[in-house]
């Protein structure tokens, strides 16, 4: 590949360095391999970012902060709360492809060494938490919700997700993603006090054909 000799936006080496993280997690990701997905030297890298560390850093910032617009776009929904649940649990739940998940547990693990990318996943993870209790209280107060404690609730469900999203990336295949989808509407439907169909995707109504 022909290095480019263009200066590159900043953004563009975060968005390459959250994938080459999330194919090689961060322990054999070089600055090199960032670089070379790019087309540029390392050197062009280093003049952005000092060191690796720093690098990896500001890619789990960049990353955190794309979820958070997708989740703050998620709850600004004029919809019922109930609806706008069943929104974030489809961008929460371990349930898509693995890859994604694969970052954040990398991150976790990751951020028990590394004081500064450990602020960043915490700070990720209070907001989840913080607008999951949000959204529940406007449950509560619309009655669509039966729940004791919001906060509570909260983190029992992203205990639970984040619990099943480590067993379903460190022992691929071994949870159908049906199952795995059952378990999560019961769990959270328990917590919210109601039905777990309540919280399964709206079936699309089946038009008449044009024979009937």
């Amino acid at each position: 590949m022909a290095r480019k000799t263009v200066v590159l936006r900043r953004e563009e080496i975060l968005d390459a360095t959250v994938e080459q993280i999330k194919q090689r997690g961060i322990a054999t990701t070089r600055v090199a391999d960032v670089a070379a997905a790019l087309g540029v030297s390392s050197g062009l890298l280093h003049y952005h970012f000092a060191t690796k560390e720093l690098l990896v850093e500001e890619a789990f910032s960049h990353a955190a902060q794309r979820e958070m617009e997708s989740l703050r776009a998620a709850l600004a929904r004029k919809s019922p709360a109930m609806t706008r649940m069943k929104a974030l649990l489809r961008l929460y739940a371990p349930m898509g492809q693995a890859v994604g998940w694969r970052l954040w547990i990398d991150g976790w693990s990751a951020g028990m060494r590394d004081t500064g990318l450990h602020d960043v996943m915490r700070t990720m993870d209070e907001q989840w938490k913080a607008s999951i209790a949000q959204l529940v209280q406007e449950g509560m107060d619309s009655g669509e919700f039966r729940c004791a404690d919001p906060r509570e609730a909260a983190w029992r469900i992203t205990l639970f997700l984040d619990g099943l999203a480590v067993q379903l990336v460190a022992r691929r295949g071994a949870l159908e993603k049906a199952e795995a989808t059952r378990w999560v509407r019961e769990h959270v439907a328990a917590l919210l006090g109601v039905q777990p169909a309540d919280l399964a995707p709206r079936r699309a109504a089946v038009q008449p054909s044009s024979g009937s």
